[in-house]
């Protein structure tokens, strides 16, 4: 007679065990219908501190039904096969739950593909969301690129500061984001989203939208992170009279004449808002660039500091077109500083735009070097200036020696940078 072990390996036979529950010696009430699911100590302790020390440490559990009614029985289910035969397939619907889970009872792996999976379901609609998990669970590698995904563009932070995800933040997670200078939206329309927040707070707790009071113990020390000074108060005082004090209000006019006040809540320090810089003289009418996955290369030293977030290269006339596009930015002893892994672009414009994985530091009068390697159908070409003043920032380019593409200083690719300047 054959044995249902023949042929399996442990974590086919683990699998079976848990589908078929044969020896199971735990069993546990799930979710908030109190569904039984059984499992085996063994596997479970073996696998997970947490769970060795409920079931054998010094005070081990000593029910028959261990109760865990915070999971669901999907989420548990998820959990438990990843223990068994570390199959951790997530979605949409059960990835934030499964983060959960794998945090509660310290499952590292489990976790890394909650926050893979996370990162890779990204939008202007589900930023939020992630962000605000990555806040609680704080995952800082995560929270970061939720972060630059938002500061990418104006357009992209306005979608998302009007998202219905915008009003799931907490409070802690709105004024980490508001208080970056990185931010690319101006404090009119912060302003505005905060109170929407603050308003279907009060909704959900019962109070009322409409009283002022209410909706500034909502906003609490969010209100001190919108650079009032910045704001022209007179286009919108009635709605500022309905969150501020005549005295913070008093302080405000103070800092927007200039007047220097010791300890102001108010910040009224500009953002740093991105800007294109660009060495482009003129733009070629035909595609003559050959782009077969050489390199383009480009020296550059600046008068002032900025952090550079990504470039502008050339695209080309037969569009919709795709490169496959690689780049990074060298010091001058060739460490990188920031890459764009190799990636699949697929644009239709004569320019378009790619980003860092986090934007790099330029410190002035130091040479870096932006590389670039793209292959696929003839590029737009550029001719350049060796010295551009943009803004009181003074860019030199010098010639690389790793261009194997012929860029250089008067003409090729590489025609403009996305930078925040400081200034």
């Amino acid at each position: 007679m054959t044995s249902w072990q023949e042929g399996k390996n442990i974590h086919d036979c683990n699998k079976y065990m848990l589908d078929n529950q044969i020896f199971c010696d735990v069993k546990f009430k799930v979710g908030k219908t109190g569904m039984l699911m059984g499992a085996h100590k063994f596997v479970l302790a073996s696998r997970s501190s947490v769970f060795a020390a409920m079931l054998y440490g010094g005070l081990p559990e000593t029910s028959d039904v261990i109760v865990v009614p915070d999971i669901e029985p999907d989420v548990f289910d998820i959990l438990l096969r990843f223990l068994y035969y570390e199959y951790g397939e997530v979605n949409n619907t059960t990835v934030f739950d499964t983060l959960y889970a794998s945090e509660k009872y310290s499952i590292k792996d489990l976790t890394n593909i909650c926050r893979s999976y996370m990162e890779s379901i990204i939008t202007e609609e589900t930023v939020c969301d992630v962000m605000e998990t990555a806040w609680i669970f704080s995952l800082t590698d995560l929270y970061s690129k939720c972060l630059t995904f938002i500061n990418r563009t104006q357009s992209c932070a306005k979608r998302v500061f009007e998202s219905s995800a915008f009003l799931n933040c907490s409070r802690d997670c709105l004024v980490s984001l508001v208080k970056i200078d990185e931010l690319p939206l101006d404090e009119q329309t912060i302003y505005k989203s905060l109170i929407r927040w603050a308003e279907n707070r009060c909704m959900i707790d019962g109070k009322n939208t409409t009283d002022s009071s209410e909706i500034r113990k909502a906003l609490g020390n969010l209100v001190f992170q919108i650079r009032f000074p910045l704001i022209f108060l007179d286009t919108f005082s009635k709605d500022v009279d309905r969150i501020l004090s005549e005295e913070e209000k008093r302080i405000i006019s103070q800092l927007i004449d200039g007047k220097n006040i010791e300890r102001s809540p108010f910040s009224h320090c500009k953002r740093i808002h991105k800007d294109n810089i660009f060495r482009v003289l003129k733009h070629s009418t035909k595609c003559i660039w050959n782009q077969l996955g050489e390199i383009d290369a480009i020296s550059f030293e600046t008068n002032n500091p900025f952090d550079l977030d990504g470039l502008v290269l050339n695209g080309s006339s037969k569009t919709p077109y795709t490169y496959s596009v690689e780049a990074k930015i060298l010091s001058s002893n060739n460490t990188v500083l920031s890459n764009f892994q190799p990636k699949t672009v697929t644009e239709s414009s004569k320019q378009f735009q790619i980003y860092f994985e986090k934007p790099c530091s330029i410190k002035p009068n130091e040479v870096c070097t932006i590389w670039v390697k793209m292959k696929g159908p003839p590029s737009f070409q550029g001719e350049y200036s060796n010295q551009i003043n943009h803004r009181g920032y003074v860019v030199r380019f010098y010639n690389s020696h790793l261009s194997s593409n012929a860029t250089d200083v008067t003409h090729g690719q590489i025609p403009g940078f996305i930078c925040f300047l400081k200034k």
